[in-house]
């Protein structure tokens, strides 16, 4: 049986309304049918318990906009360009991350500034100085060395991606560990989350095995792939969304991200732009 884990909160109905819109505008569709889009998403969430998951409220908005204006992958373009404007950094990053005191620290700061590229919370992208910020600052939450120390005894890695471009970031990190390691992507379009698609594009496939969670629901886990995460050694969660979801299930979950929003901010218990090893 599917089961929730962080419930949503009231400030998440006004998120996923702003969200809904900003994903219908990357569409050609009309005004009217702009306009139709936002009155049944309301209308769903209105109806929608709050011990869903933010991420179940905001599967179904996204539902309606494909619904509605027929187009299927409403940030195609942007996640495109998303990955080709990291790809383009990293012979820079790379460089850097040889020249590291702590290759494997810095591996983890550049994953998580790659969080920055997120259409959900509404923030700018400015990758490189976010990049540069990250690199610096402290984490409010630092579980580093327990995840370096597990990692160090692990064969089998479980690596929950994000979005678009932000996974460019992550093969970096991808490449400095000794395991075997398994990503997994959407199964089809949501927001600029990363598909299989966007993982091939960028050679994840050259670095680890390359899955999807198939037909379970972006909101919810499913008894198959919750049994996946118990297995594995090590489970590494990229983002909110994956923090939102997975934060309660039974299993040893490291949770990269960049903190985005004050209802993530409370439940991790670190201030809104920190960045967090959890």
């Amino acid at each position: 049986m599917d089961r929730p884990d962080m419930d949503a909160n009231l400030q998440c109905a006004p998120c996923v309304l702003r969200q809904t819109l900003e994903t219908a505008q990357q569409t050609d569709a009309s005004d009217a049918t702009r306009e139709r889009v936002l009155r049944r998403a309301a209308a769903a969430i209105s109806e929608m318990s709050f011990a869903a998951t933010p991420m179940q409220i905001a599967a179904r908005a996204q539902s309606i906009v494909r619904e509605e204006t027929g187009d299927g992958d409403p940030f195609a373009e942007h996640k495109r360009v998303a990955n080709e404007t990291v790809e383009g950094l990293v012979p820079e990053l790379r460089a850097g991350l040889e020249r590291a005191d702590d290759p494997f620290e810095h591996g983890v700061r550049l994953a998580i500034a790659g969080n920055v590229i997120d259409v959900g919370p509404g923030h700018d992208v400015d990758i490189e100085a976010t990049i540069e910020d990250v690199l610096e600052q402290p984490f409010a939450v630092d579980r580093l060395d327990e995840l370096r120390a597990d990692l160090e005894t692990a064969s089998d890695v479980l690596y929950l991606a994000d979005n678009a471009g932000e996974i460019v970031l992550d093969r970096l990190l991808i490449e400095r560990l000794d395991a075997d390691v398994e990503v997994v992507v959407k199964d089809r379009p949501f927001l600029n989350d990363a598909t299989a698609a966007e993982a091939r594009a960028v050679g994840l496939g050259d670095v680890a095995s390359v899955r999807t969670r198939g037909a379970d629901g972006v909101g919810t886990i499913s008894e198959r792939f919750d049994q996946r995460l118990r297995e594995a050694d090590v489970v590494i969660s990229k983002g909110q969304g994956n923090y939102e979801l997975f934060s309660d299930v039974d299993a040893d979950v490291y949770f990269l991200f960049l903190v985005k929003c004050g209802v993530v901010a409370d439940s991790v218990g670190a201030p809104e732009g920190s960045i967090v090893v959890a």
